[in-house]
């Protein structure tokens, strides 16, 4: 297979350039203008090879080799980033399929459906504070008027973005894709497991569903001097045993969930003055259904004890409550065959970060590959694949691409 490792790491670097805000960090949220920039240029490179390209109403955009009259088989990521963000994520799996979609044209070795590239729109929740939008939409799981109301920071919904940053005026207006004949997804690993197993590649086998919730300590500021220590109601401490007690929790449960707590605001802000009012944001997420119910139970029976025991009020917002997905059998065993025959080792494996394949699973076959992140990082500047490392993937994916019927 044709695979050039000389177009990837042109690809690559010319994808880096929009929204650079580093020597190697990029800073390209969903839908803003330097995101816009990057679409219309997957746009004109899949135009210059012969492809047809249609944008949906969730701004998600697919280009087809040949003719689009039947499903088609589709490979891809996404272009958005986090802020001061990598260069490798989700924009490898753009550009890896771009290339086989190339190779595949330059070998004659095409499938028997369509084939092409697709960038989801929104899979980062640095915006809009819900990741993968595009991907939600076009599986349905938010109804769309849901979807295009939500507000980023400045106040700007989901529509309007898309009305101003999607790039409908580059293909005549949104036009919906039908339906997907399957879905590869290539995918930095964001993790060390590769790595440590000395494996190449790993094919993933499921993907662990979030559990996202707003906790809301409502405690009393009070001067920080005369309010003894038997009178006070201190949101922060009250905090601080949640985010104590999540840890304890999860370590319990073991290796098959995950559950993170972060401090968004303290009120208010001073030295002298007790904490009242803490926000935390909690994320907890796994493989195993009853694991992450264990978690997501026991924290908040732990809400429930902590404020009793302090007697101040503790709210529990839920974001989302979401279940693992289990990535389609036969499309995993293509990824694992097409490593079989190339005597490539790979890892069969859980991916413990969410990616829009767990959506596109819901409407398609769907399977994900994965290539390793140097030292197991992602969303930072220093995220790093070795070109070598992503030409084979692009080798696996094009292999498990001809095979596909």
């Amino acid at each position: 297979m044709p695979i050039k490792p000389a177009r990837i790491e042109r690809d690559l670097n010319a994808f880096a350039q929009f929204g650079r805000s580093g020597l190697t960090a990029v800073t390209r949220l969903a839908l803003t203008p330097a995101d816009r920039a990057a679409r219309a240029h997957l746009i004109d490179l899949c135009r210059a090879e012969g492809m047809q390209v249609r944008i949906d109403r969730f701004g998600n955009i697919a280009a087809i080799l040949g003719d689009w009259d039947r499903p088609a088989l589709l490979l891809g990521s996404h272009l958005d980033s986090v802020p001061n963000g990598g260069r490798f994520d989700g924009v490898v799996g753009v550009v890896a399929a771009l290339e086989v979609v190339r190779a595949l044209k330059e070998d004659g070795h095409l499938p028997p459906v369509p084939v092409g590239v697709v960038n989801f729109t929104a899979e980062e929740s640095s915006r809009w504070g819900r990741a993968t939008l595009g991907s939600k939409g076009l599986a349905g799981v938010i109804p769309a008027d849901e979807l295009m109301a939500y507000t980023d920071r400045d106040g700007i919904t989901f529509g309007q973005a898309l009305q101003e940053n999607a790039g409908y005026d580059l293909v005549g207006g949104p036009c919906d894709f039908g339906p997907i004949a399957g879905f590869f997804e290539m995918h930095i690993e964001q993790g060390p497991e590769l790595l440590l197993a000395s494996k190449p590649v790993g094919v993933v086998t499921h993907i662990a569903a979030p559990s996202r919730y707003k906790v809301f300590v409502r405690g009393l500021a009070s001067h920080s001097g005369s309010t003894l220590m038997g009178r006070r109601k201190d949101g922060l401490v009250a905090a601080a045993e949640l985010v104590l007690g999540l840890e304890r929790i999860a370590k319990e449960v073991g290796d098959a969930v995950v559950a993170t707590a972060t401090v968004f605001s303290v009120k208010p802000v001073s030295i002298n003055v007790i904490p009242g009012e803490v926000e935390l944001g909690i994320d907890i997420r796994g493989i195993d259904k009853e694991s992450i119910g264990r978690v997501t139970g026991g924290f908040r029976k732990l809400v429930a004890e902590v404020s009793a025991r302090r007697a101040l009020p503790i709210e529990v917002e839920t974001l989302s409550e979401e279940e693992p997905v289990t990535l389609d059998p036969h499309m995993v065993e293509y990824l694992s065959q097409a490593c079989e025959r190339k005597g490539i080792p790979f890892l069969a494996m859980p991916s413990r970060a969410g990616h829009d394949a767990m959506y596109v699973a819901r409407v398609a076959p769907a399977a994900m590959l994965f290539v390793p992140s140097k030292d197991g990082l992602s969303h930072n500047p220093a995220e790093f694949t070795a070109l070598e490392e992503i030409a084979l993937g692009a080798e696996v994916l094009a292999e498990a691409v001809r095979a596909f019927r």
